[in-house]
């Protein structure tokens, strides 16, 4: 990296070590992604968190999916699964489906109807993805 961008890259820290969420937000998929800087799960999941909590819809459905998946963190489904509701409540498609796919985990015959609401939301939405669980399900 040369001198310019790890100057820009050290003000963006900075910010994000002060607290600002919207800097937390963008460095935290930097290093979630590992653009423009070595992915870091560890940094990303606490600087995604900053902006999670301040209500960012990308930063609140990858720290579901970090805590879904297990990366950059402990495997917890019902943090996963709170996250995945929050972002899902902003818009996110992709979160709608995860609410659903976590449901039918947990308890497939008590959670199909209100996994099948998901999918629907997230079908609508624009997330191809949910067709293909909508049908699986419905059959």
């Amino acid at each position: 990296m040369d001198e310019e961008m790890q100057t820009k890259l050290n003000a963006v820290i900075q910010l994000c070590e002060e607290g600002d969420p919207e800097m937390c937000a963008f460095l935290g998929k930097e290093f979630y992604f590992g653009m423009n800087v070595d992915q870091d799960l560890d940094r990303a999941f606490r600087y995604l968190n900053v902006a999670a909590k301040d209500g960012d819809a990308l930063s609140q459905f990858l720290v579901g999916f970090m805590h879904w998946s297990g990366r950059g963190t402990e495997p917890d489904q019902d943090k996963a699964l709170d996250w995945f509701l929050l972002a899902s409540g902003q818009g996110v498609p992709e979160a709608m489906y995860n609410v659903a796919k976590i449901l039918m985990a947990k308890d497939p015959e008590n959670n199909k109807a209100e996994a099948i609401k998901w999918l629907k939301r997230s079908a609508n939405a624009g997330y191809e993805t949910a067709y293909d669980m909508l049908s699986d399900i419905e059959e």
